[in-house]
Formats: C-alpha cells, sequence, structure tokens
C-alpha cells in the first residue's frame, strides 16, 4: 500500500479524516458482527449467558434447545433475565455440571 503524505492537511483536516476513518471502522465492525449473528455465530464470546441459580454449575449459551433447568424455572414463574449469568454466584463444591445432551 502506497504511504500518504498527511503533512499536506490542515489539524482541521486531519481530525475530520480521522472521525470519518473512525466511524467507517466502526461501520464495518457492526456489519461483521451482524454477518455472524446472521450465521448463527457466538459474537459476544462462547461463555456462558444463563446460569441455574439452583446448581451454579449448569450454565446454557442461549444458543440451541432449553436445558431442563431452564424449562423447570420459567414453568415456576422465573424468567430468562433472573436466570442470566453472574461472576458473583459461587459454584458449590457438590454441583454438577449439565447434561450436554438437554
Amino acid at each position: 500500500m502506497k504511504e500518504f503524505d498527511f503533512s499536506l492537511f490542515t489539524d482541521d483536516q486531519l481530525e475530520s479524516l480521522a472521525e470519518q476513518v473512525k466511524l467507517e471502522y466502526l461501520r464495518r465492525r457492526e456489519e461483521a458482527v451482524q454477518l455472524v449473528r446472521k450465521r448463527g455465530g457466538l459474537v459476544e464470546g462462547s461463555g456462558p449467558r444463563y446460569q441455574n441459580p439452583e446448581n451454579p454449575a449448569e450454565t446454557w449459551s442461549g444458543k440451541g434447545p432449553r436445558p431442563s433447568w431452564v424449562e423447570a424455572a420459567l414453568k415456576a414463574g422465573k424468567t430468562l433475565a433472573s436466570l442470566e449469568f453472574s461472576d458473583d454466584r459461587p459454584v458449590p463444591k457438590n454441583a454438577k455440571p449439565a447434561d450436554p445432551e438437554r
């Protein structure tokens, strides 16, 4: 790529150019995020999104079928928002990981 001589620009022109570059970068980044989401990929990371409050070792990314513990919590009147993962929930020593088939 050919280098560009930015010394030809005034400070105001450079500020304007920098803002335009930033906006274009953000637009392209958002476009890429939307494409990944459309294809079903995880954009936010590979970590869990929901956690069983009764057994914090049981987590769910929000993708695929709902685990039985999510269904049970929803039937009991809880909301998905109330099951969102929280780093401050301790994992009990006797907690068992969720069944990957569920």
